[in-house]
């Protein structure tokens, strides 16, 4: 495993777990891709993204937190750092969130009080169990390769759908530019922290798993979006039926 020609092989057949799992053949992205939807669609969206990712510290926390390894513990908290804005909350990542939520008309007290799906907090429980049950490995590997590491390639479909919805002012889409362009960095930091800790194919097997199992917690979450969506369809023509 401490080979670099064998870690290239092991860095392959890891991203292939996430570039050939079937999230991106879901309905709602293939929509994003296709700039198909429509505001309140991307409401629904932002809302159940929001909840997530303001619960990223503490998935990047949970990680710290049983890891012995002062190295790897100062990459983590460089990405918690980035994450917080650098010490200027007003630049964290929850914040640059809530500037695209304000501009789709979800003002703060809003948003802080709806409720995450149970699909989306299926999400949030999966990133923060993964620790506990595939180690301090297999949680890098989850955040590395079915996070970071995906996160440019996700994030630019969602966009493509978001600014097919509405013509949004460029500086309430600086969260998702600052994900396109820099969590590939991120990825790239926490992959060579895996390297020289990676030393069986028993450690190899449960980043695969934690990997795995992040990627479908994904699938589900957009699965609760969708559904969302479609509930509010139902809602919606049943209204309009109402007043004919």
């Amino acid at each position: 495993m401490k080979n670099l020609s064998s870690f290239n092989k092991v860095q392959e057949s890891l991203r292939g777990i996430t570039a050939n799992h079937p999230l991106w053949n879901h309905e709602f992205l293939s929509r994003c891709r296709a700039r198909q939807l429509s505001l309140q669609e991307v409401q629904i969206l932002a809302v159940q993204m929001y909840k997530f990712s303001k619960e990223f510290n503490r998935i990047l926390a949970s990680i710290l937190s049983c890891c012995k390894d002062e190295s790897a513990q100062l990459v983590i908290l460089e990405n918690l750092f980035d994450e917080m804005g650098q010490g200027d909350l007003n630049q964290s990542h929850p914040e640059l969130f809530r500037r695209f939520t304000r501009v789709l008309g979800i003002d703060d007290e809003i948003l802080a009080i709806q409720a995450p799906t149970l699909e989306t907090q299926a999400l949030v429980n999966t990133y923060l169990q993964i620790p506990h049950k595939y180690g301090f490995l297999g949680a890098l590997g989850a955040v590395c390769y079915a996070s970071e590491g995906i996160v440019s390639t996700l994030y630019t479909q969602l966009y493509q759908g978001i600014i097919g919805a509405a013509p949004l002012p460029k500086e309430s889409l600086i969260f998702f530019e600052v994900h396109i362009d820099v969590d590939d960095s991120h990825a790239a930091k926490l992959a060579a922290l895996i390297e020289p800790r990676l030393t069986t194919n028993d450690e190899l097997d449960k980043i695969k798993l934690a990997i795995l199992e992040a990627m479908n917690a994904r699938v589900q979450f957009f699965n609760g979006v969708q559904r969302q969506i479609n509930e509010s369809s139902l809602i919606t023509n049943s209204l309009m039926l109402m007043n004919v």
